[in-house]
C-alpha cells in the first residue's frame, strides 16, 4: 500500500469515526442537582509500623464527610486532598 493510500485510509476512518461519535450520541440531560449536606466530621490518628502504641506525637488527619443528596452515597474527604465514595 502506498504513502498516499495509507493517508486517505488513515483520514477516512478518522472522519468516520467523527461523523459516528457526534451524530451517533445520545444526549441525556440531568435533573437539577442538589448540593451535597454536611454530615460530620473526624479526627483520625496513624501510628507508624515501629511505633507500639498511640502517643501524642502519632500523626493525626482530618476527614470531613458529606452525603451526596442526589445518589444517598457518602463522600469522605481528608486534609490531605484524597476523596473516597461509599455507597450507603
Amino acid at each position: 500500500m502506498s504513502k498516499k493510500t495509507k493517508y486517505l485510509v488513515a483520514t477516512a476512518a478518522f472522519l468516520c469515526g467523527f461523523v459516528v461519535c457526534e451524530f451517533g450520541r445520545v444526549y441525556v440531560y440531568a435533573q437539577e442537582s442538589k448540593a451535597p449536606k454536611w454530615s460530620h466530621g473526624m479526627l483520625l490518628r496513624s501510628r507508624k509500623a515501629d511505633e507500639a502504641d498511640f502517643n501524642k506525637d502519632t500523626k493525626k488527619f482530618g476527614v470531613e464527610v458529606f452525603t451526596d443528596e442526589n445518589n444517598g452515597n457518602l463522600i469522605y474527604v481528608s486534609e490531605t486532598g484524597a476523596i473516597a465514595v461509599v455507597k450507603k
